[in-house]
Order: C-alpha cells, then sequence, then structure tokens
C-alpha cells in the first residue's frame, strides 16, 4: 500500500489531535503520563504502523523458467505493528507506580494502551472508528470517570498512614524494628533502609498503616526518640484515597 506524502502527513496530524484529546483528560488529573506522552505514543504508534502497511509494496520478483509466470515475494506487513503492542506494556507498566498503601497508574496505563491501538487505527486509514474510539475513550476518562468518583465517594477506600523517618546508629537497628512491630502488629506497609558504612548509621523510612489504630504522634515521637542509639526521628501523619 503505498501513501502519498500528504495522506502520511494527514494521519500524523490527526494522531497528534486524537492524542491530545485523550492526553488532556489525564493532564487535567495530573498523571504521571499526560498530555505530551500520549501525543508522542499515538504518534508513534501510527508511524510504525504507516511503516507497516507501506512494507506491502515492498518486496522481491522472483521469475521461474515460464517468463510468462511473476511472483512477487511479499514481506510480512504485520511484523512491525505486533512490536507496538509489548513496547505500550513497557511503558505501560512505568505508569503503574506504588504509593503508599496504594497502586496508582492503571487507568493511565490503560490510556496508554488504548491511545496506541487509535494510532494504529489511523495508521491503517480507519479514520472514522478512530475519532469514535477517541470519543468513547474520552467520555470513559472524564465523564464515567467524574461520575464515579462523585456517585462512589463514600465508598472509596481511604488509608490513614503514619510516615516514619529514623537516622540511627547500626547497631540500634534490631531494637527499632522490634518497637515498631510492637507498636503497630502487621501494620507496616513499606519499609526503605538506607545505609552510611563511614558514619555507622542507617535511615529508615517506614510506612504504617494507621486504620483501626489509635496513635498519637507526639507520644510516638518522644517514646522513638528516647530509644538508644536514635539520632533523629519525625514521625507525619496523611490521608491517602484509591486514585487512577
Amino acid at each position: 500500500m503505498e501513501l502519498t506524502l500528504n495522506e502520511q502527513i494527514l494521519r500524523l496530524l490527526l494522531a497528534l489531535l486524537l492524542g491530545s484529546v485523550v492526553g488532556m483528560e489525564r493532564e487535567y488529573t495530573q498523571q504521571s503520563a499526560g498530555l505530551r506522552t500520549h501525543i508522542l505514543v499515538c504518534l508513534g504508534a501510527t508511524i510504525f504502523t504507516i511503516v507497516s502497511i507501506s512494507d506491502m509494496s515492498l518486496g522481491l520478483v522472483l521469475k521461474d523458467a515460464d517468463p510468462n509466470l511473476a511472483y512477487k515475494l511479499v514481506r510480512d506487513p504485520a511484523r512491525i505493528a505486533a512490536q507496538i503492542l509489548p513496547g505500550i506494556g513497557f511503558i505501560g507498566g512505568g505508569a503503574v507506580l506504588r504509593h503508599g498503601a496504594s497502586i496508582r497508574g492503571l487507568t493511565t496505563a490503560a490510556s496508554l494502551w488504548m491511545i496506541a491501538s487509535i494510532g494504529m487505527l489511523i495508521g491503517v486509514g480507519s479514520y472514522q472508528l478512530a475519532i469514535v474510539a477517541t470519543v468513547f475513550s474520552f467520555l470513559v476518562l472524564f465523564i464515567i470517570g467524574g461520575l464515579e468518583r462523585s456517585m462512589f465517594k463514600k465508598h472509596l477506600k481511604k488509608f490513614t498512614l503514619l510516615r516514619v523517618q529514623v537516622t540511627a546508629r547500626e547497631n540500634a537497628l534490631t531494637e527499632i524494628e522490634q518497637w515498631l512491630d510492637k507498636s503497630f502488629p502487621r501494620k507496616t506497609v513499606e519499609v526503605k533502609t538506607q545505609r552510611n558504612e563511614e558514619a555507622n548509621t542507617a535511615t529508615m523510612s517506614y510506612t504504617v498503616d494507621l486504620r483501626g489504630v489509635q496513635a498519637d504522634v507526639n507520644v510516638l515521637s518522644r517514646k522513638l526518640n528516647a530509644l538508644d542509639g536514635v539520632l533523629s526521628a519525625t514521625l507525619k501523619v496523611f490521608h491517602e484515597e484509591k486514585e487512577d
């Protein structure tokens, strides 16, 4: 399938337009993959699809003993387009993030997957279906997303988390961990440790789920700072809701 330069440019312009429609909603909600990411993904999927279908016109003309017969060996036009899907899976995986006790970015990853398929539709020239798919995607993200947040706001899973950051001597780590386990049994959802071998110290960050726990930050701070080997300790309580 041989495309003129004007046709190729038209498809790229349409990919830019439709990619921006979906990307604007993600940008409005301040997601990790926003307007520019969706535009680039849509453009890239379109370009790869154009290259893939253009490859159909390329090939080798094979002739046998009979000069009146000729065979054209056409290359597989799907091999380039087929690689778009695992590529988008890699990008989408980067958009899914763990933040405290919740997972964010699943809807953004799905929107990237969707916008790649729209780019492929544009690449093969299915303009009408690409526009309809874009409209449906925008409705799902913006309209239905707003209804979901308003109708099910009371049922959103809320987290009350305590973030503890402690700098202590290496030989005090075990005592601090035992203190946290005793104070918040089976409540720790994330632990990060960074050691300073030269100073023989370590900085530990704990994220603790406080649901169902009565905790006084001031009292906890005093008790934690009173432990042997603790050089500094900060505690912060924050609230978090399930997000896309």
